[in-house]
């Protein structure tokens, strides 16, 4: 849990409010720099059974994955809020690995 960023009531309360999103539709750079995920939606249509979309903590796709999601069904969609905003050390990049189908990743991130 060391990419997990906790806040005091105080702290949040005094956040900056001011947060970016990425939409992609495939690999992408969500962010090119360190940054926190604080949402992430994924809608999927087609997908194949264990098809994955991966956040990685990189510029490309060699990096840890630090959010999963699998699919378990040809088309479904998450909404992923953490309670805590995830960490990416580096930089956020969405990796797709799919055997067909579409997706859409929003990423909120600061």
């Amino acid at each position: 849990m060391a990419n997990l960023h906790k806040f005091s009531v105080q702290e949040a309360l005094n956040r900056p409010t001011q947060a970016s999103s990425s939409v992609l539709t495939d690999d992408g750079q969500v962010k090119d720099t360190a940054g926190s995920v604080i949402a992430v939606m994924v809608s999927i249509n087609g997908f194949t059974a264990a098809d994955k979309i991966e956040l990685k903590n990189s510029t490309d796709n060699s990096g840890t994955a630090l959010i999963s999601f699998v699919a378990t069904a040809a088309a479904q969609s998450w909404m992923f809020t953490p309670g805590t905003d995830i960490e990416f050390s580096t930089a956020i990049y969405a990796d797709v690995t799919k055997s067909g189908g579409t997706c859409s990743i929003t990423t909120v991130y600061i």
